[in-house]
């Protein structure tokens, strides 16, 4: 008997297909005939799917943050304090294929976000939750003695706000590069480890 295809399961190949168009053309480019055609869709059965270009848009804006939260969790696993921390930083900046890509799906529809309530609400909960992780991330580490006594919100927003223009940098520089990428987090993250009062060492990174 022929496997029945799972609604949620199509909804994700259109939006790959999104992203495909989006990161060759642009948003502005990537209309809802070439989407169907990428899909393997006709241009109607899209609309069993999604009501239009504005909510494949939306759709295709989310994707990337639950994507990313995915592979966060899972590349995190049971670690806590800054190796942690690295974790999450790598899985967000933009070092590989996959998370170049999806770079350059969202800066191509930060601009789209500004006027769309919906896609706004969507980046600052992600942003949000990946702060939040860092600052937990920051506390075991200086509870384990792996930084100085800092100010967790403050570095988890340095972190952030570098994360997301390395993001753009990875999109729009040609020289930016992993290990250029780990360098700057590397030297936020050693900016918490001199934080110690006198007398006291850090531990050695698992």
């Amino acid at each position: 008997m022929p496997r029945l295809v799972d609604h949620a399961e199509r909804r994700l190949a259109i939006i790959g297909a999104a992203w495909r168009l989006i990161a060759a053309r642009g948003i502005d480019s990537t209309n809802m005939r070439d989407l169907a055609r990428e899909a393997g869709y006709t241009n109607g059965a899209l609309s069993h799917y999604f009501s239009g270009k504005n909510e494949i848009l939306r759709a295709s804006f989310e994707h990337v943050f639950d994507a990313t939260s995915a592979r966060i969790e899972r590349s995190v696993g049971a670690r806590r304090g800054l190796p942690a921390l690295r974790r999450l930083c790598r899985e967000v900046m933009p070092e590989t294929e996959e998370t170049l890509l999806e770079a350059r799906i969202a800066v191509s529809l930060w601009q789209r976000a500004l006027n769309d309530p919906y896609m706004a609400s969507v980046n600052a909960q992600a942003l949000d939750t990946w702060r939040a992780q860092m600052v937990e991330y920051l506390r075991q580490a200086r509870d384990d003695g792996e930084i100085g006594d800092v100010d967790e919100v403050l570095y988890a927003n340095l972190l952030m706000t570098t994360m997301v223009g390395l993001q753009v940098t990875g999109v729009l520089d040609p020289q930016s590069s992993a290990a250029s990428q780990e360098a700057m987090i590397n030297l936020i993250l050693d900016g918490a480890k001199a934080a110690f009062p006198p007398g006291r060492h850090t531990k050695v990174n698992r």
